[in-house]
């Protein structure tokens, strides 16, 4: 072969090799500035990248990773000893533990709260030939917002009680308690002289009545007990564990003193009263229908007779005053 031939074929090599280092330097481009962590590992467990999005997501020093070959188990014993899987007693045995997994070579996915307490979600899959390859992804905006949609689809917008979907939910666990004993009542609660205000002072002051009267009911209440809005000046309170008429009743007494407080709102005493319709779960026997109808109905007997004042739904006799 000519002196020709071997230079254009040392040239042509030449080229090969400096595009094929063009591409390897736009791939690290690529992890480098990829927007999760990377982490990817050969068949001996042997770190072969950890980008910047991971070393600074898991917070591992420079050092980690200078003069020598890290392993995945490094990682793991750093991650340990830091706090990142929680309190733990043995450093050593923690780690043995999460190799004993790799050594499954097992695709995963999960989520991990750091102690910083952000969210980390967590995938990887075993590579064909040996090796792993793992994603991380900060979640912790991500879930914050899916909580957020959470809670305003189980919440009332502008007291921040519990609305009528939660009212449910928590009913059907009431409803489960009472059918092994545990009995709950249901309070159904109206404004007195609600509309006046409305009409008088305005859609803002009604709301801070309503948000004013939303406070004093969880103050009145426990935390095992339930309150919900469910429409205009209407709040229900779900009470835990009322296991006679007159636990129920001191409840009611109590609550009616909470919301006959004044309220002032932009200098002016503004006054509201509540009337109240009680229903007691009996068993569990009924469904949430039923039992609203029956507090609805003791309600209306409250107004009837005076307003201010609470009634217990019974059969016999059909309703009875409760103050």
């Amino acid at each position: 072969m000519s002196a020709l031939g071997n230079k254009t074929e040392v040239e042509t090599l030449h080229g090969q090799i400096a595009e094929m280092q063009k591409r390897i330097a736009m791939l690290e481009q690529v992890i480098d500035n990829f927007p999760g962590g990377i982490v990817l590992t050969d068949a001996d467990n042997n770190i072969l990248i950890c980008n910047r999005y991971q070393r600074n997501l898991q917070e591992f020093p420079d050092s980690l990773f200078e003069g020598k070959t890290v392993t995945l188990e490094d990682l793991f014993r750093f991650n340990a000893i830091h706090g990142e899987y929680g309190p733990c007693d043995d450093i050593e045995e923690l780690v043995a533990s999460k190799m004993v997994l790799v050594e499954k070579r097992e695709a995963h996915h999960y989520e991990r709260t750091r102690p910083n307490g952000s969210v980390v979600e967590v995938r990887g899959v075993p590579l064909q030939h040996g090796g792993f390859v793992s994603c991380y992804m900060d979640v912790t905006e991500n879930r914050a917002a899916q909580a957020m949609v959470k809670d305003l689809a189980l919440t009332d917008p502008l007291t921040g009680l519990a609305n009528r979907r939660l009212l449910t939910d928590r009913f059907e666990q009431a409803r489960a308690r009472a059918k092994r004993g545990e009995d709950f009542a249901i309070h159904y609660i109206d404004l007195d002289f609600f509309k006046p205000i409305n009409d008088k002072y305005g859609h803002k002051a009604g709301d801070a009545v309503l948000k004013e009267v939303a406070s004093r009911l969880k103050s009145a209440v426990r935390e095992t007990d339930t309150v919900a809005r469910i429409g205009g000046d209407e709040f229900v309170i779900l009470q835990a564990d009322a296991g006679s008429h007159r636990t129920t009743a001191q409840l009611a007494h109590r609550l009616i003193s909470e919301i006959c407080e004044t309220i002032y709102f932009e200098g002016f005493a503004l006054g509201v009263s509540a009337s109240i319709g009680i229903a007691a779960s009996e068993g569990g026997l009924h469904g949430i229908d039923e039992i609203m109808r029956r507090a609805d109905e003791a309600l209306y007997h409250s107004k009837k007779n005076g307003r201010g004042r609470a009634a217990l739904f019974e059969e016999k006799p059909r309703l009875k005053g409760a103050a």
